[in-house]
């Protein structure tokens, strides 16, 4: 298999020289042939740099191809970057701006920690990175860590203090203070509650609803994280720790809170949901007589529903009745129900002094039982009028107490 020559070779038609006799027409046949040879071969290498030629031509045009569609996206980028300008330019003229639009929101400085309660440690902690995150979200760990410093106050700013003039005024640094990750474990090492887990679990355990479903799910939430408790667990504690009138609605409703689709987020929302409708309920029948449910037992006897004052149904002639007349009590039979000259209802009762009586503002009442007893006389009273009337004279009291005069009262009117 023949391969292409790499290298042109020398070949010079003109130096060929006519043969003069016989003896040199070989040689110069030889010398033909070796010229042919040579520009075959040199054409050869022609033919083949010829076809690369063409194929990078070919590549060229692709190439060329493809730069002219990029030619032709980046015209359409400019022509929209040029809309774009021209937006924001009016954006601009209108008083709002691209950087406005895309503003961080402004949060709350976190409260200062001043070691005073190893409780909120966790809660500082937090509230610190999240300002952080969201405020100064390309911050250097040197930069945030200095505003975690100056979020520190008292005895938590005097725990820093040696370190920060170590690695501050004497430069000695201390490689901590460089580090966010290890700022923290010293942090945590320093002013988070040690035996905060076992703390937690026994609070959880002895937790009980004193108060709102809503304050009682957050405590348990806050206790209950990080303990290891499977959910069907931390569900029945949930359950044993809801007050008396929660676990009352929910069997009323025959809610089963250990069914096995039952979890701890279903179930604390159930409560929320009753003690919200319990709380509407209470709003509702604020000021409610209490007794309204026990007007089944007092209205057994008409005695004491008519002592209440409870209205009666509509009367009729030849009821036995009674009223408030001038103040007083009057009885009788009602005798007629008529209209006066103003369209007023009035009653005549059978025994009363001056008829026609006209319908006073208290209803009449029926008298189904006995006729009311006169009023008693207090017993203070009794005891003084009987004092008054054994300071009589005995005379006196005896023409009293037989009704007929004495020989002292013909004394006296004499």
């Amino acid at each position: 298999m023949s391969t292409q020559p790499s290298t042109y070779v020398h070949a010079d038609p003109n130096a060929l020289s006519v043969p003069t006799n016989i003896q040199e027409i070989p040689a110069w046949a030889q010398e033909i042939k070796n010229l042919l040879l040579a520009m075959n071969q040199n054409l050869s290498l022609v033919i083949g740099q010829a076809a690369a030629h063409h194929t990078d031509i070919g590549t060229t045009q692709a190439t060329l191809s493809n730069h002219d569609s990029s030619i032709t996206n980046l015209d359409a980028l400019i022509v929209k970057l040029g809309a774009d300008i021209a937006k924001i330019g009016t954006a601009a003229a209108s008083g709002s701006s691209l950087a406005s639009a895309t503003k961080a929101p402004k949060l709350a400085t976190p409260d200062k920690f001043d070691g005073s309660d190893k409780n909120k440690a966790i809660s500082f902690r937090v509230a610190v990175s999240h300002y952080l995150r969201i405020s100064y979200p390309g911050s250097t760990v040197d930069e945030q860590i200095a505003f975690i410093i100056s979020c520190l106050d008292g005895k938590a700013h005097e725990w820093l203090e040696p370190y920060l003039e170590e690695d501050v005024v004497k430069g000695n640094p201390v490689s901590w203070l460089h580090n966010l990750d290890a700022f923290w474990l010293q942090f945590n090492a320093r002013w988070n509650v040690q035996n905060r887990t076992e703390n937690f679990r026994a609070k959880l355990r002895t937790l009980k609803q004193t108060k709102g479903v809503q304050d009682y799910y957050k405590d348990f939430q806050t206790y209950s994280q990080g303990l290891g408790y499977n959910d069907p667990s931390l569900r029945d504690m949930f359950y044993d720790g809801l007050s008396h009138k929660i676990k009352e609605t929910l069997m009323v409703q025959d809610y089963d809170h250990a069914d096995a689709s039952v979890t701890l987020a279903t179930l604390a929302e159930k409560a929320l949901k009753v003690d919200q409708r319990l709380e509407q309920f209470a709003a509702q029948h604020k000021g409610s007589s209490p007794s309204s449910n026990q007007s089944g037992s007092k209205s057994s006897t008409s005695t004491s529903a008519a002592a209440q004052g409870a209205p009666r149904d509509k009367l009729s002639v030849g009821e036995q009745v009674y009223a408030i007349v001038d103040g007083k009590a009057k009885k009788g039979v009602l005798q007629k129900i008529g209209q006066n000259a103003k369209g007023l209802q009035f009653q005549l009762l059978s025994g009363m002094m001056a008829p026609p009586w006209t319908l006073p503002s208290k209803l009449s009442r029926r008298i189904t039982t006995q006729p009311l007893p006169p009023p008693l006389l207090p017993q203070g009273f009794l005891l003084l009028l009987l004092a008054q009337f054994w300071s009589f004279p005995y005379g006196l009291r005896l023409c009293l107490f037989k009704r007929q005069k004495t020989h002292y009262m013909r004394n006296m009117w004499r």
